[in-house]
């Protein structure tokens, strides 16, 4: 799943920088978009996956490292002189139904048509108060509580 909030940073987009003393030459087009979230995926069992996860492992076996971002490092970075990178497909999940906190907390439920819809999972991540935002989704989904995530702020009180 995606940490992205929106369609640019899940999805990607041209993200362009702008060095205005090259004149002609001073635009330069990137691809940006939000890294995954480690703490929801799927993986087929392919070989560049088995590939992935063996790197992503031994990465972390001996380096002080946080999983997400060698997780991200792995899948994303391509081959150049003295590293091979994986020949791997990758697909983001839809962000609505596979949904991070700061998308459900910051966007769906102020918007009507959004807070219809019925998401797979919500994955509490962006926010440390973890167990009552979650106790209040389940009351919002599960038992159609529509105002139980009122009380959170979009983001944390720290």
């Amino acid at each position: 799943m995606t940490d992205g909030h929106n369609n640019m940073t899940a999805y990607g987009y041209d993200h362009v920088s702008d060095e205005k003393g090259l004149g002609w030459a001073r635009y330069a087009h990137t691809m940006r978009l939000w890294v995954y979230n480690s703490g929801f995926f799927y993986i087929r069992p392919t070989v560049p996956s088995i590939e992935l996860l063996d790197r992503v492992a031994e990465r972390l076996a001996r380096e002080n490292a946080w999983d997400q971002a060698v997780f991200n490092e792995e899948l994303f970075f391509p081959s150049h002189p003295g590293y091979e990178g994986l020949h791997i497909a990758r697909r983001t999940m839809d962000l609505y139904l596979f949904m991070n906190s700061k998308v459900l907390f910051k966007t769906v439920r102020k918007d009507s048509s959004l807070s219809k819809l019925r998401p797979v999972i919500v994955h509490v991540n962006y926010h440390p108060d973890k167990l009552p935002r979650m106790k209040a989704v389940v009351k919002f989904y599960v038992d159609g509580k529509q105002d139980a995530l009122d009380p959170f702020p979009d983001g944390s009180d720290w």
